[in-house]
């Protein structure tokens, strides 16, 4: 199988003036000043529902103090004995009606525009965010303010710049073309839907290759991929191994290239290297 490198007319780079998205985990909230105490009344307030003392969410089991403050497991193992606020010894009691309270209050992903239906406890929002799998990745062409999550992106990139999607079988090796004059980038889709792009740029010495692995969370799902070239009329030969970066593509495409193709090798209109891609 073969790929051709698109063409396309504006050149990939780093993104400018766009506003950055992690997966929509939000900053931490600004909590109550010390002294003041989390009630029931306070749920309206969801900024009341953090610890006094860390700043994390609340979760069972919730402490209470004799005067009201309440504080999580981690902060009661601390001070087990004297309020942090009261500076009086005190003896810690649950508060079940708040952990009641905390427990009911269920709340939307922040990736809802980008397809995620979650309804998340409260406290464990931060947490799903963190791997939600409708997290937006991004556009890297140079002013495109585009991002969404990855079956979008591809539908964005064959709507916008016309740029076609080549899927492969892993382990099995297929050839990608490179034109010796021409930078570009492609696209891949793997059997299971994951996207990968390979982008070509033009240096003194040659061309050189980076591939990476579209996905939204740099903890997601791992691959290797193995690059060779070889020419028989000089016997010259060539191979690269490494595990391939993760990217949401917010910085545009990876800078750290991999592969090169030296350039006496790119006298022929097109140089064919074989690639393989390979789940770890």
């Amino acid at each position: 199988m073969s790929i051709l490198v698109p063409e396309g007319k504006e050149a990939m780079g780093k993104r400018q003036h766009r506003e950055k998205d992690e997966g929509g985990v939000s900053e931490r909230r600004e909590v109550a000043a010390a002294g003041a105490t989390n009630t029931i009344d306070d749920l309206e307030n969801l900024d009341n529902l953090e610890c006094l003392i860390c700043r994390e969410p609340l979760r069972p089991p919730i402490f209470q103090c004799t005067m009201r403050h309440t504080i999580c497991l981690s902060c009661h193992d601390k001070f087990p004995d004297k309020c942090f606020f009261c500076s009086n010894t005190t003896v810690y009691n649950r508060c079940l009606e708040l952990e009641d309270a905390v427990e009911s209050i269920k709340l939307a992903c922040s990736n809802g525009k980008h397809g995620c239906t979650a309804r998340i406890t409260y406290y464990q929002k931060e947490e799903h965010e963190k791997d939600c799998p409708h997290a937006p990745c991004f556009c890297p062409v140079t002013g495109c303010s585009f991002k969404g999550p990855t079956a979008m992106l591809l539908e964005h990139f064959s709507r916008e710049y016309k740029w076609r999607s080549t899927k492969f079988i892993y382990n099995e090796a297929f050839g990608v073309r490179i034109r010796g004059d021409t930078p570009g980038s492609c696209v891949l889709v793997g059997e299971d839907g994951h996207i990968f792009m390979i982008n070509v740029e033009m240096e003194p010495a040659g061309n050189v290759i980076s591939v990476c692995s579209i996905q939204p969370h740099i903890t997601g799902s791992k691959f290797k991929c193995r690059l060779s070239i070889s020419c028989s009329e000089t016997g010259y030969y060539q191979a690269a191994e490494f595990q391939m970066r993760i990217t949401n593509l917010y910085d545009g495409m990876p800078k750290d290239f991999m592969f090169l193709v030296p350039k006496g090798l790119l006298r022929r209109a097109i140089t064919i290297v074989p690639v393989t891609i390979t789940p770890e």
